[in-house]
């Protein structure tokens, strides 16, 4: 079964198209009917002209001049068009046409007694046995002693309006696709503004909260949405800034406070006067310190990462170099797992960044890949240049990562283990993106649950040196 489209633009084109092919069959059926009756109207004019004509032809030739005229008539071949009868007051045919192609002209004697009681003509539209075609027969007096009975085929209206019929399906069957295509296009250009904030709200929903719609070429309903929308970005990227400004600010404000608590912790281990259960409890307080410290540090280094602080610490790096470095940091762990850490890395990949943030970055995914890896799993480092961008692939054969987690993983604090079986605070993709994208970059993420995950670094090649 075809299933069609479910988008806007294509209802637009299929309604628009509909109401072309309704409005098309509504104009031929009028003209059709009209120019029909209009055939129809001048065939039964013409029959009560040629009532008065042979009138006038008898009052002046009689009826030798009428039987000459019909003579004359039928040898320009029109027999099968045409017949012309003539009867006397007790319905005697005295004189016809050839009537090889009428045979079954049906009789009518109580029309020809009425024609002649009331002096009116009689038009009628005949069934001719054996004929396909239909004919217009009129009875007339010509004189108070004669009718005439003649008629004439409809076969040239027939013939008419067949044309006019193929015509129409010809045009019809070029016109729709005509109009099918026109609609599209017109309803292409008309959702084009909604398809515009549609793609923006898919970026945004990745995270790329500076992403805006543009509203140069769009029409009044369409600019108004997009004015709105683009409003209601301000406001989401200000009250998100400033709960991430608030999240540092308490961060930051908490450091000083947990080293302090880490220090009278330790003083209180140190001393000698302490009990023993005290002993243990301050020990467990410098343990929990030193995570909440680390958690903060991490905050902190985010902050610092999506604002880009480190322009000045900017140097040339060797991204090539630097992958190969982590892999054989993290080979030992891989090893320890039974997991396989292959490197595929093209050479003399270089950028301008800072070094630390970069190896972290590496670091972070390199471990979340294989913590995540089953043993006997495979993680693998693909690196490549093209002439747009430096991309790094981390691939791994592990537990992946659900469809609706994938789109928070890079939020801060997010966690996709929830049972949390595995150490981390839910900071080391957030600051890996936040890093990718203070180098001009980003990070995209394709997973399949319990197929594995990749994680995908693009670095643009215009942070590209000169070689």
């Amino acid at each position: 079964m075809i299933r069609l489209p479910n988008t806007l633009a294509f209802r637009l084109t299929f309604w628009y198209t509909l109401v072309v092919i309704i409005l098309i069959m509504i104009a031929f059926s009028a003209s059709y009917l009209s120019l029909k009756k209009k055939l129809n109207y001048n065939l039964e004019n013409d029959l009560i002209e040629d009532i008065l004509e042979y009138k006038i032809l008898y009052k002046n030739e009689g009826l030798d001049g009428i039987k000459q005229e019909i003579e004359q008539e039928m040898e320009w071949g029109e027999e099968k068009n045409f017949f012309f009868q003539l009867f006397d007051r007790n319905g005697i045919q005295i004189y016809s046409s050839d009537l090889s192609h009428w045979k079954l002209l049906p009789e009518s004697p109580h029309i020809i007694k009425h024609v002649f009681s009331s002096k009116n003509f009689v038009l009628q539209t005949t069934n001719i046995q054996g004929k396909e075609y239909k004919a217009k027969t009129i009875y007339g007096l010509i004189s108070p002693n004669i009718l005439l009975h003649t008629g004439e085929s409809t076969e040239s209206i027939q013939n008419t309006m067949t044309l006019l019929s193929n015509v129409f399906i010809g045009m019809f069957l070029i016109v729709i696709p005509i109009a099918f295509v026109i609609g599209w296009l017109m309803a292409g250009h008309a959702v084009k503004g909604i398809k515009e904030v549609s793609r923006i709200a898919s970026e945004i929903e990745k995270g790329k909260l500076d992403r805006r719609v543009s509203v140069s070429s769009q029409r009044d309903e369409i600019t108004q949405l997009v004015n709105t929308f683009n409003a209601m970005l301000d406001r989401i990227k200000v009250l998100i800034f400033e709960m991430k400004e608030m999240t540092d600010n308490i961060a930051h404000d908490l450091r000083s406070p947990l080293a302090r608590i880490r220090v009278i912790s330790e003083l209180a281990l140190s001393n000698n006067n302490t009990p023993k259960n005290l002993k243990s409890s301050a020990s467990d307080i410098i343990e929990e310190c030193d995570r909440l410290l680390q958690m903060i540090n991490s905050t902190l280094d985010v902050a610092e990462a999506e604002a880009d602080t480190f322009q000045t610490t900017k140097k040339k790096v060797d991204i090539s170099q630097l992958a190969q470095d982590a892999c054989e940091i993290f080979e030992p762990m891989a090893e320890q797992k039974h997991i396989r850490l292959a490197c595929r890395l093209d050479n003399n990949c270089y950028i301008y960044g800072n070094i630390q943030n970069l190896q972290r970055m590496f670091a972070n995914l390199l471990d979340n890949a294989i913590k995540y890896t089953l043993a006997n799993g495979q993680v693998d480092v693909i690196l490549t240049r093209s002439r747009q961008n430096i991309e790094i692939m981390i691939i791994d054969t592990g537990i992946g990562i659900p469809e609706n987690d994938q789109a928070r993983v890079f939020d801060r604090f997010f966690r996709c283990d929830q049972s949390r079986t595995h150490d981390g605070c839910g900071l080391g993709l957030s600051f890996a993106r936040a890093v990718a994208r203070s180098h001009g970059g980003d990070i995209d993420l394709s997973s399949r649950l319990k197929n594995g995950s990749c994680f995908t670094i693009r670095l643009p090649a215009t942070n590209l040196p000169d070689s």
